[in-house]
């Protein structure tokens, strides 16, 4: 390892078990190493357990003629980092779409569509997106726009959440869309003033025209998924729940998993809603699915929608700007939500809600407050996705009930949909109490951390700790988010580490660096404890370590970008 030039620490003296017959595998020594303890210079590793923790000349004992060992030159060494909300294949294939920069202009959108038609054949779909409402005149955001960008193809195009997709005359043709066709349950077919479709679908009406769009190819599959779990590595990630597994996902996932290409350890959320037949059927089949390092006990429940133009997420009060759409949209009955969550807590599976809006929040705790009086307070931690706003009485309830918190700090910034439509959609005055972290902290629940990647730009971690030190864009900026909801570092990035390990089931086993745990480990090129808050986006992971395996190496990185990927034709 390079040096890195960091400031020397104290270190502390830690307990070193005496040596076994058998030297270590791997050594890492003359660093910077964060255990539960305080800190030591270097951690011996044999057969991807950590077997010694101390000084460097204690842990040279654990060195033999065949023991790797690298000389950190005062390099950090700290756990593992785990994003408990990803969606890793999206993220992969997002890569190889016709995509836009986040926040662009209608006229950056028309160009991308316009050169994306260029190179695809005629009559074949335009797939992409990244969209945001607040950037369009009222008006403009219309079918006709994208007919006149691509006018021989079919054009679907995401929106920044996901949760609405844009599509041009073609895309509606084909799916059989008119001006006749209905809402579908928990869904939204946008109209203008004299009732024609605009080319707008909201939550379960997107699913009109997804249906129809051919699914990648097997090998796009794995190359998206081996992509994106790569990126991941380079930032230090070494367990992650996959929020959205679905029959087109789920083989892929075991698949590589079972192989080895898919290298972190995984959960898996099965996506499930009423009358879906597929998400009973993978349910059922779960145990087959399952590897020694993918999990595959966690049920995906989708709640509401989202807090912006679209309106659609479940809020207590009417929206402040445009009381006119009530309360958004909750996507499940409480009666029969309350009922699936108490039959999947029967069998011990595992409830990850989306929750954005207040009301839609207070209805997952509700449900699980309905389980626990019907199953008795045995089954597994059940934890509510995103909680962008949160009513103040139903705070204590989840450490009551004892659910966990999953946040997604990573929306903050970069991207559009907090500086923009979401302040739109909610006033001001809520926005003072965004993504209440520290109000959860404080009541002792566990709380972990998601980044929703790839409906944020970036899975970069590090982004994500920075803002929920600083409330602030990377960097450091007059604006802030709430700055009530600052966190201690050492909490952020508990979050990342030990706490997501617990909500994994993995904590005996990873979270800390400690004698008897696996060797989940990153090297990093500064000591997140020593540098400016404002400095932390820019960390720089040097390498990646699970089991004790080098995983990730930054100075012989494996081919991430797309370009290096490309999917067959």
């Amino acid at each position: 390892m390079k040096s890195h030039c960091l400031a020397p620490l104290a270190i502390l003296a830690l307990a070193v078990p005496a040596l076994a017959e058998a030297p270590a595998t791997l050594v890492l020594k003359n660093g910077q190493v964060h255990t539960p303890g305080g800190w030591a210079e270097a951690v011996a590793v044999r057969d991807g357990i950590i077997v010694a923790v101390g000084t460097t000349s204690e842990i040279a004992q654990w060195s033999g003629p065949a023991t790797r060992t690298l000389d950190l030159a005062g390099a950090t060494v700290m756990p593992g980092l785990s994003d408990m909300h990803v969606h890793a294949l999206f993220a992969g294939l997002d890569q190889f779409l016709c995509s836009f920069p986040y926040g662009a202009t209608p006229d950056i959108i028309s160009a991308a569509v316009t050169a994306c038609a260029r190179t695809t054949p005629t009559g074949q779909w335009i797939v992409g997106g990244n969209w945001v409402g607040a950037v369009f005149q009222p008006g403009q955001q219309s079918r006709a726009f994208l007919d006149a960008a691509a006018p021989d193809h079919p054009v679907l195009l995401n929106d920044e959440a996901r949760h609405s997709v844009w599509v041009n005359s073609k895309a509606l043709a084909l799916a059989g869309i008119t001006r006749d066709t209905k809402d579908p349950p928990g869904g939204r077919i946008e109209r203008d003033d004299g009732g024609e479709l605009t080319g707008l679908l909201r939550e379960n009406a997107t699913k009109l025209v997804e249906k129809i769009i051919p699914e990648p190819s097997p090998t796009d599959k794995r190359r998206g998924l081996v992509l994106a779990t790569n990126q991941m590595l380079s930032f230090g990630i070494t367990a992650f729940t996959d929020a959205t597994v679905r029959v087109g996902n789920m083989s892929t996932l075991s698949s590589l998993s079972r192989e080895g290409l898919l290298k972190q350890r995984v959960r898996g959320c099965i996506v499930w809603a009423p009358g879906d037949a597929d998400g009973e059927r993978l349910i059922a089949e779960r145990a087959t699915w399952a590897t020694p390092r993918y999990q595959t006990d966690c049920v995906k429940i989708f709640v509401d929608g989202v807090p912006t133009e679209s309106r659609t997420a479940a809020m207590v009060a009417p929206y402040a700007s445009d009381p006119a759409h009530g309360h958004g949209m909750l996507m499940i009955p409480q009666v029969q939500l309350n009922a699936a969550v108490a039959r999947f807590d029967a069998q011990g599976l595992m409830v990850k809600f989306h929750a954005a809006g207040d009301g839609a929040v207070r209805a997952a705790i509700d449900s699980v407050a309905h389980a626990r009086k019907t199953n008795g307070w045995g089954g597994p931690m059940h934890h509510v996705g995103h909680n962008s706003f949160v009513d103040p009485t139903d705070i204590p309830r989840v450490r009551e009930l004892g659910m966990a918190w999953e946040f997604s700090p990573y929306i903050w910034y970069p991207t559009p949909i907090t500086a923009v439509d979401i302040v739109r959609a909610v006033g001001p005055d809520l926005m003072q109490r965004f993504i209440p972290i520290r109000d959860a902290v404080e009541t002792g629940a566990l709380v972990v951390a998601g980044s929703d990647w790839s409906i944020v730009p970036s899975v970069n971690p590090w982004i994500a700790i920075e803002t929920m030190v600083t409330r602030q864009k990377p960097g450091g900026s007059v604006e802030t988010v709430a700055p009530g909801q600052r966190i201690p570092i050492d909490a952020a990035l508990r979050i990342f580490t030990s706490n997501a390990a617990s909500l994994m089931g993995v904590r005996q086993q990873t979270g800390s660096i400690d004698v008897g745990m696996r060797a989940d480990l990153i090297v990093t090129d500064s000591n997140p404890y020593k540098i400016p808050p404002t400095h932390l986006h820019k960390m720089r992971v040097m390498l990646t370590l699970i089991d004790g395996k080098t995983v990730y190496d930054a100075e012989n990185p494996p081919q991430l970008t797309a370009a290096a990927l490309q999917p067959t034709p």
